[in-house]
């Protein structure tokens, strides 16, 4: 088995299909689940900023020591948008991303990870990309 290359950053992208409306449009609950996922997984958060749009939906941004997170909702899909970027390792974020999945209670769920700033022999630098199954969706 080769060696994996040297990668700056992790890049989790996840949709969320299934939510439930009063989860997707509750700004403080959206709030509450980013600033859970953070402690859990040992994300440092800086900040947080969010929006609730008129008629529904909610964004929510927290600024990592890492990188950020963010969580955009469309309650009228019953879908979240979620990034998790990270300059550390990616040990935790599959695990973080099945908290966010199922704190939503989404139904279904769809992941794609990126390798970002992938140092190759050379000094080059590039991105590489997989797809990722959360366990329950």
């Amino acid at each position: 088995m080769s060696e994996l290359p040297t990668t700056l950053g992790h890049h989790w992208i996840v949709d969320l299909y299934g939510c439930p409306i009063e989860v997707l449009d509750d700004q403080d609950l959206i709030r509450g689940r980013l600033r859970e996922t953070t402690e859990r997984f040992g994300l440092t958060l800086l900040d947080v900023v969010s929006n609730k749009y008129e008629p529904q939906g909610v964004t929510a941004i927290g600024l990592l020591a890492e990188s950020h997170m963010s969580i955009h909702t469309w309650p009228e899909h019953n879908y979240a948008a979620v990034d998790i970027f990270t300059c550390g390792s990616d040990d935790k974020l599959k695990a973080a991303c099945e908290f966010i999945a199922m704190s939503l209670q989404a139904r279904q769920s769809s992941v794609l990870r990126l390798r970002r700033g992938v140092i190759t022999g050379d000094d080059r630098f590039g991105i590489t990309s997989e797809s990722v199954t959360l366990g329950g969706n």
